[in-house]
């Protein structure tokens, strides 16, 4: 019995190691995956995309903070441009609702909301929806699709 006993403890500590070493993996591919605001910068830029970093007044309801963080801000073709970078892609859905809580009494101007992983962007173009392409929106949904899958 006591031979028994003692592959049953052998057993248990090597799947204890098993279930350790895949918490610890599954940990790196997440921290990995984690996308900064210069990353989005620079593939914006690689792919022709000239962001202006500038300072917007606050009271600008793209640029409000939301889930405790404030964008930064850029002017494209001289539109608005924001870039939420979030702790994960959790605080991005509620970062959404947030926003929408914020401006369902508004009357926004037009503008294309994109994201990837822990990054949330809005680019207010102002463009009236049924005018047909907006531009550079293909340009960086084509950049954001380039920044690798961690």
């Amino acid at each position: 019995m006591k031979n028994h006993q003692g592959e049953v403890n052998e057993l248990r500590k090597i799947l204890n190691l098993c279930f350790l070493l895949l918490l610890v993996s599954c940990q790196t591919v997440s921290d990995s995956s984690h996308i900064t605001e210069s990353d989005v910068v620079q593939v914006l830029q690689e792919n022709g995309i000239q962001l202006v970093e500038v300072d917007f007044p606050s009271g600008n309801a793209y640029g409000s903070e939301l889930r405790n963080v404030l964008p930064g801000t850029y002017l494209l073709n001289e539109k608005p441009f924001f870039i939420y970078e979030f702790e994960n892609e959790k605080d991005i859905e509620k970062g959404i609702r947030e926003f929408a809580k914020k401006t369902e009494t508004m009357e926004l101007v037009s503008s294309s909301l994109f994201e990837k992983r822990n990054i949330l962007i809005f680019y207010v173009h102002e463009q009236d929806f049924d005018s047909g392409e907006i531009p550079f929106e293909k340009e960086i949904q084509e950049s954001l699709d380039r920044i690798s899958e961690g």
